[in-house]
């Protein structure tokens, strides 16, 4: 232990804490300061909003969180930072289902009364019903057909097919005209593909228009399959137990779209839905249980959104999907809930909760992953994804909530919470990682992610709260707290990680990353509240607060840390608070620090500064510094004990 270095950052003296906007100016004494014509106090933003809160137009401070008006439509707000989903308490039983705002499971649609239900019949109406008894069918309600595809190729383009209760075991197909395929309802109307067929209901190219609505889809290679048809409607179907997809959505056979809405997509196997190169809008929809492949058990996704490939490995970033997904759940998958990969998308008001880990290997179990297209020989930068998600909630999956590579995305009203280990080493649980481009090949740093998270909640989750690498990032108006560690490695559970590159033992100068973390609050995190090295970092009116000790040795427990970690890191923290850490309020290993109208209250140690592999630390003191306990009043002066410096987190590629 070597002997303290003390190095003055501000003058002592001052207001003692209180409230300093009511004193005249000519009393606005350091480390107080003068904006505006109004005193304020270290860790008060210049708008005069204390830290961990956003100064909105109207001259009111917003907390870090969720907002009641960012809640999105069937959730509702707790009162407090975050918006909770309605949903039934317990899992809805199969055929059944809930979308956020409903509080009881119901069926996906009810049956109405009499042989055709509610199906709006009218004069081009062609009728099938699988207990006619006789020989002589021509598609009337008294004499109807007794198979789906004998009415499709009797109906004229535009008729409306009514399908009355029954088991149908054939493979349809919708070709050369528009119909309104309409069954009596999806408990009753069950269309049983063979397995022969591509899918137990396709549509495809000169059937734009065609309406599907009202029938249980099953059995077939693929439940329900589209490609080469626009304006395609399905509504209020249940497809389960397919053989292979749930859904498939490709325009192989020409440009394909498809707008699907208050249905239930369970058991199938690979995907539950599958769009490819094709645009898509999808909403009230239930996605669970998708199932691996029985081949060799990868997959199970829930619904996988991507650019059209003709083969893997040889993908068209010119042919990208655009899918909408609103107000659905995503649950009880495996590998991933949600995949976004070389395409454009929009998830509002999701659910994506409980993904299981990939069953071949037990790795993996991502809520959404957002990404561009990658093969064994790199990745194509012309493939990366644009995504919003907003107003949605990822719970308790596997290995990492949200996973943004290379791509564009911003997250608004996100809630991820208590993402779990991986189950193959039970290492990471991942809130938010965003990263640069990495394949088989390595990691490019050109290829760096651009994200913009804003008044989101993330809590509960292990190893890091949220996670930069090699990237760039703003998080605003964010709450990250209570990371765990890992049962795997019970020397992190942090808050937020800014760093480059570090594989093996060398890191990458070229990936250094880029972060601005502006009116957040970080608390109650693992060994430190934030870390940032070999990067450029700015804190702008951030409260960190009670940040714990590691549980593996009981060291470490700083507020914010900052190494240069075989590269030069550039740190700016203004406006601040960090309070009530472990160790060090703002630990400086080795790196460059400008400090400005911060307060640093009843932490062990205020500031500490040590030498880092020979490179010295330095402060630049931009003025309106406070420290002391409990009342930040007093002068700040940087320590140098030889506190241990943090250990370089290691990434895979």
């Amino acid at each position: 232990m070597r002997l303290p270095l003390l190095v003055t950052l501000a003058v002592a003296g001052g207001c003692g804490g209180g409230e300093t906007d009511s004193l005249p100016l000519s009393d606005c004494l350091s480390p107080n300061r003068v904006v505006a014509d109004r005193c304020l106090e270290p860790g008060v933003q210049d708008d005069g909003c204390p830290a961990g809160t956003l100064g909105l137009e109207d001259g009111s401070c917003q907390p870090a969180g969720i907002v009641a008006e960012l809640c999105g439509e069937g959730f509702e707000s707790d009162g407090a930072i975050g918006c909770e989903p309605v949903l039934p308490p317990e899992p809805c039983p199969d055929g059944q289902m809930a979308v956020p705002g409903e509080s009881s499971c119901h069926p996906v649609m009810q049956c109405g009364t009499g042989q055709w239900g509610d199906i709006p019949v009218d004069a081009t109406t062609v009728y099938v019903d699988a207990f006619y008894p006789g020989a002589d069918s021509d598609g009337s309600s008294a004499k109807p057909f007794t198979t789906i595809s004998d009415a499709v190729t009797a109906a004229r383009a535009g008729s409306l097919i009514a399908v009355a209760a029954g088991s149908y075991l054939e493979d349809v197909v919708i070709q050369n005209k528009a119909v309104r395929l309409w069954g009596k309802c999806t408990d009753e109307v069950e269309l049983r593909g063979t397995g022969a067929g591509l899918a137990a209901l396709v549509v495809r190219e000169g059937a734009s228009g065609t309406e599907v609505h009202g029938l249980a889809l099953t059995g077939g290679s693929i439940g329900f399959g589209i490609s080469g048809a626009e304006r395609v409607l399905v509504d209020r179907v249940w497809v389960h137990d397919a053989l292979g997809r749930g859904v498939d959505v490709e325009s192989v056979l020409g440009p394909t779209s498809l707008t699907m809405r208050g249905s239930l997509i369970e058991q199938s196997h690979d995907y539950g839905v599958f769009v490819m190169g094709a645009d898509a809008t999808l909403e009230g929809l239930v996605v669970r249980g998708t199932l691996p492949q029985a081949s060799n058990q990868l997959f199970g996704r829930g619904i996988n959104i991507q650019l059209f490939c003709s083969a893997p490995g040889s993908c068209d970033p010119a042919r990208r999907s655009t899918v909408s997904v609103r107000r659905s759940v995503v649950e009880q998958n495996h590998e991933v809930g949600v995949v976004v990969h070389g395409s454009d998308a929009t998830l509002e008001g999701l659910v994506v909760r409980n993904t299981l880990p990939q069953a071949s290997d037990q790795t993996l179990g991502r809520g959404i992953g957002i990404q561009l297209s990658c093969t064994e020989a790199g990745c194509d930068p012309a493939t990366r994804s644009n995504v919003l998600v907003r107003s949605s909630l990822v719970e308790q999956n596997h290995e990492i909530g949200v996973f943004v590579m290379a791509s564009d995305a911003t997250l608004e009203g996100l809630l991820v919470r208590g993402t779990l280990p991986q189950a193959s080493d039970e290492l990471l649980g991942r809130g938010v990682n965003i990263q640069l481009g990495c394949s088989e090949a390595g990691c490019d740093p050109a290829l760096r992610a651009s994200v913009l998270m804003k008044s989101s909640l993330v809590e509960q989750n292990y190893e890091f709260g949220a996670r930069v690498v090699g990237s760039d990032a703003t998080l605003e108006g964010v709450v990250i707290r209570g990371t765990l560690p890992p049962p795997g490695d019970l020397r992190v559970g942090l808050g937020i990680g800014v760093q480059l590159l570090c594989t093996g033992i060398s890191c990458d100068p070229a990936t250094r990353a880029s972060a601005l973390v502006r009116g957040s609050l970080v608390e109650q995190n693992h060994q430190f509240g934030v870390l940032f090295g070999g990067s450029d970092v700015t804190l702008e009116g951030v409260l960190v607060r009670g940040t714990l000790a590691r549980q593996s040795d009981g060291l470490y427990g700083d507020g914010v840390g900052v190494f240069s970690q075989e590269a030069p890191t550039s740190g700016t923290v203004t406006q601040s608070r960090i309070e009530t850490s472990a160790r060090a309020g703002l630990a400086n290993f080795g790196s460059n620090v400008a400090l400005g109208a911060s307060a640093l209250s009843c932490n062990a140690f205020e500031l500490a500064g040590e030498t880092y592999f020979e490179q010295p630390f330095h402060f630049e003191d931009v003025g309106g510094n406070g420290c002391g306990c409990p009342v930040p009043s007093l002068a700040c002066k940087t320590q140098s004990v030889g506190l241990e410096p943090p250990e370089p987190i290691i990434d895979s590629p």
